[in-house]
């Protein structure tokens, strides 16, 4: 399925930014990190790394907030900007993917309520106060699964 072309109608975006590509940082992706990363989230990134992309912001439409999801060549700028000593335990547990354009993180990993989604302070990361969204990025940026919890404070 193509996640772009099937977005949640509560998510607001603008195609224009949407490119293809970034085959070499999707290939990286994959090899460094720490989980085994979902088929929909690869696919995804195949839809939105094009040349020049940061991957799309979705405005939540009615709550005023937006969620970031990186292309593949960001999330390899930001696992580098927090792949910081006091962050090892972690990093090595989890791929982030995109953040609400404030202190929240979105990662996949497997927390207290198993593998998926999940989001977490910027200043905190960690699975212990961590907030599962939804089991799938299909389910979560398709079916909108989690975007109320994505959206709460």
């Amino acid at each position: 399925m193509n996640i772009i072309d099937n977005i949640n109608k509560k998510l607001v975006f603008d195609r224009d930014e949407i490119c293809a590509g970034g085959e070499k940082d999707i290939e990286e992706i994959i090899h460094v990190s720490p989980v085994t990363l979902p088929k929909d989230y690869i696919e995804f990134l195949k839809q939105v790394s094009g040349e020049g992309s940061y991957g799309p912001e979705f405005e939540v439409e009615d709550k005023g907030v937006s969620i970031w999801i990186w292309s593949a060549k960001m999330a390899l700028e930001k696992l580098e900007e927090f792949n910081q000593p006091f962050n090892q335990e972690f990093i090595s547990n989890a791929w982030l993917f995109g953040n609400d354009l404030g202190d929240l993180i979105y990662f996949f990993g497997t927390g207290k309520d198993g593998f998926g989604l999940y989001r977490t302070s910027a200043g905190w990361l960690g699975f212990e106060n961590a907030e599962k969204i939804s089991s799938t990025l299909t389910g979560f940026l398709v079916n909108g699964v989690g975007i109320d919890i994505a959206t709460s404070l």
